[in-house]
C-alpha cells in the first residue's frame, strides 16, 4: 500500500489530501492483516471493530477474509437482474473483413489478372475498442440501508456488463472519497486493469457488501495521520462537484455517487434500475423489460 499526503486547491479552499493506493484487493487484505498502527490521538476508540453487526456486518476479521471471494450476500439477485436487463442501443460486433492490399496472406486473382497493384487479400484492421471511464465513490452515510448499498452495487456491475457486451471496455475507478473540514481521505482500490473484462467475483464484495466501507475502509482511515477529529463520524462523502474537480473528471465521464445521491430507495430493484439509469442519463439506451416486471409482480 502506498500512502501519500498532498494538497489540493480550488477556487474556495485549500485541502490536505491523504491518499492510499491499493493495487488489488489482496494488497488491501494484506495491509489490514498487518494490523497497521492506529492514529490513537484522533481515534481513541475504533469504530471499525465496535460498530454493531446489524449496522456494519460481520466482525472486522471476517470482513477482511471476504476480500478473497467469500462474499455472496444478494448474489442471486444480481444474477437475476443481469438476465433481465437489455440494452436497446446494442450495436453489432464488428467482424474483420478481407480487403484487397499490396501485401497480404493470399493472392487476389482478379486484381493480379487486371494488373492492379493490390494483388493480395489481407484482413482489415480491427476497429479500436471504445472505452468508458466509470468512477464510483463507495462512501455512503450512516442512514443508508443495506438494501440501498446492495442495489447500487448490483446496478453498477450490471452497467459494466452491458458496456462490455457492446464491445466497450470499462476503465473502472473504485475508491472512497470523504472529507472533514479541510482534510480529504481518498483510498483507491484497483479491481480491474483498463480494458480487462469484469471479474464479478472480485468486484462484488467492494461494491455490494456493507462491511467493505463500514469495517475495512474505517480501519484504513484509523491508520491515517489526520489532524482533524475524524473519530466522531469518520467524515462525510466528498460532494460530486468537488470530487470531479479534484480528480479532473469531466462531465462526459460516469460518476456514481452514494446510493442517496443516486436517488436509490433500496426497495424494488427494477424501480431503482429506472432511477439509476435516469440519473446517469442512460435511460434512453438501457431498460428493464416490462414483461419481466409483470412476471415478478413489480
Amino acid at each position: 500500500m502506498n500512502t501519500r499526503i498532498s494538497t489540493f486547491n480550488n477556487d474556495k479552499n485549500a485541502y490536505r489530501v491523504y491518499k492510499a493506493d491499493f493495487r488489488s484487493l489482496t494488497e488491501l487484505e494484506m495491509y489490514l492483516l498487518s494490523s497497521p498502527k492506529i492514529n490513537a490521538e484522533v481515534f481513541p476508540m475504533q469504530k471499525s471493530t465496535s460498530l454493531p453487526r446489524d449496522f456494519a456486518g460481520v466482525p472486522l476479521e471476517e470482513a477482511i477474509n471476504y476480500c478473497h471471494g467469500g462474499y455472496t450476500e444478494g448474489l442471486p439477485l444480481f444474477l437475476a437482474l443481469k438476465k433481465e436487463l437489455e440494452n436497446t442501443g446494442r450495436s453489432n460486433v464488428n467482424v474483420r473483413r478481407s480487403v484487397p492490399a499490396v501485401v497480404g496472406s493470399r493472392p487476389h486473382v482478379p486484381n493480379f489478372v487486371a494488373g492492379t497493384p493490390k494483388t493480395m487479400w489481407r484482413l482489415d484492421k480491427a476497429e479500436s475498442k471504445a472505452f468508458v471511464d466509470l468512477y464510483i465513490n463507495l462512501v455512503y452515510s450512516g442512514t443508508t440501508t443495506e438494501a440501498q448499498i446492495r442495489n447500487r452495487g448490483i446496478l453498477t456491475l450490471n452497467l459494466i456488463n452491458l458496456f462490455e457486451q457492446n464491445n466497450m471496455a470499462v476503465n473502472l475507478n473504485v475508491f472512497e472519497a470523504s472529507m472533514l473540514k479541510n482534510e480529504i481521505f481518498f483510498a483507491n482500490i484497483q479491481l480491474k486493469q483498463p480494458g480487462q473484462v469484469l471479474n464479478v467475483g472480485k468486484c462484488y464484495y467492494p461494491l455490494c457488501g456493507k462491511e467493505f466501507v463500514r469495517r475495512l475502509m474505517l480501519r484504513v482511515k484509523e491508520s491515517m495521520p489526520f489532524k482533524q477529529n475524524w473519530s466522531l463520524g469518520y467524515g462525510v462523502g466528498l460532494p460530486p462537484a468537488l470530487l470531479r474537480d479534484m480528480l479532473k473528471i469531466s462531465d462526459s465521464k460516469i460518476l456514481i455517487g452514494s446510493p442517496i445521491e443516486m436517488g436509490l430507495k433500496g426497495q424494488d430493484i427494477f424501480e431503482d434500475a429506472d432511477i439509476f439509469f435516469e440519473h446517469l442519463k442512460l435511460s434512453d439506451n438501457i431498460l428493464v423489460r416490462k414483461k419481466s416486471r409483470k412476471r415478478r409482480g413489480a
